[in-house]
């Protein structure tokens, strides 16, 4: 007779108040509660709704329309992808915290948001990120072919039809999500370099917000312990989220070039322009200033 220590999972990795992993593979998450689109049908207000960009793996996307009154009739806005904070292992669109930064920035910046839903480790581990957020950028690509040849038939998202302006599309994200926008943005500079004409999406420039990068060799700032957040939980979400038997210094986690020639391979890139945000008790700041 199996003993009762057979039948119960064991807790194999855990951050507490975050996330628990166990023997059998099953995952306990515990973040903030959801928080429903709805569009509030006031012109001060900030709009919101999501729409289904692949409903195989459930991704999907909350879009945010700025208060109309902000907006000139005859003038349309720009768009922000956006990848939301998550250590890759936690939180979504609908995350309050999330939510309501997006909402802050439609109405601040007065620009249509795109709040991407990528998968999440351990369940998926890295590259599925990164694979679902180049396909946000592709599907973007193809509203903007929608808006062009203006066929119904298409299904045209309308707040982009009617709101969006393709010639000014930036990508932004935070710790996760920064890192994700530093890929995002690397994949489609390669892209374009290697195609025989340029990818017809432009990516206009990249925001990273303390982006969640690290590496083998322990930085200044990981060692002063200055933050909250501790090295020993950043290390646990990477084993969570990067293919297993990797080490530290895996290219997901470590944008630093190593290996012989890889610095020309990265200085060939054409990258737009670039807009970091580091903060000053953050572990991982000296990282971002290396990169």
């Amino acid at each position: 007779m199996a003993s009762n220590c057979d039948c119960v999972p064991l807790v194999v990795e855990e951050i507490p108040g975050v996330i628990k992993v166990y023997s059998d593979g099953s995952v306990v998450r515990d973040g903030e509660p959801s928080m429903p689109s709805g569009s509030i049908a006031e012109e001060d207000k900030v709009l919101n709704k999501d729409v289904v960009l692949n409903e195989e793996i459930d991704m999907w996307a909350r879009i945010y329309l700025p208060p109309l009154t902000k907006m000139n009739t005859n003038t349309k806005v720009p768009i922000l992808l956006y990848f939301h904070a998550s250590g890759f292992c936690v939180l979504s669109p609908e995350s309050p915290t999330m939510h309501r930064m997006c909402e802050l920035w439609a109405a601040k910046l007065c620009v249509i948001i795109i709040s991407v839903k990528y998968r999440l480790a351990p369940e998926h581990r890295l590259p599925a990120a990164y694979h679902d957020s180049i396909a946000a950028l592709k599907w973007l690509q193809m509203q903007t072919q929608v808006v062009k040849t203006d066929c119904p038939a298409t299904h045209p998202i309308p707040w982009l039809h009617d709101y969006a302006d393709f010639s000014k599309i930036f990508v932004m994200g935070e710790s996760a999500g920064g890192n994700i926008a530093h890929y995002v943005g690397m994949w489609a500079a390669k892209a374009s370099a290697e195609s025989e004409k340029a990818v017809e999406i432009k990516i206009n420039g990249m925001i990273l917000l303390y982006p969640f990068f690290g590496g083998e060799d322990r930085m200044p700032s990981e060692e002063r312990g200055l933050s909250v957040f501790k090295v020993e939980q950043s290390d646990a979400l990477w084993r969570l989220a990067l293919p297993m038997g990797s080490n530290r210094d895996h290219p997901f986690r470590n944008p630093i070039p190593i290996g012989k020639g890889s610095e020309v391979a990265v200085s060939n890139l054409s990258l737009p322009p670039m807009l970091f945000v580091i903060g000053g008790r953050d572990l991982l700041r000296d990282k971002t200033f290396q990169y």
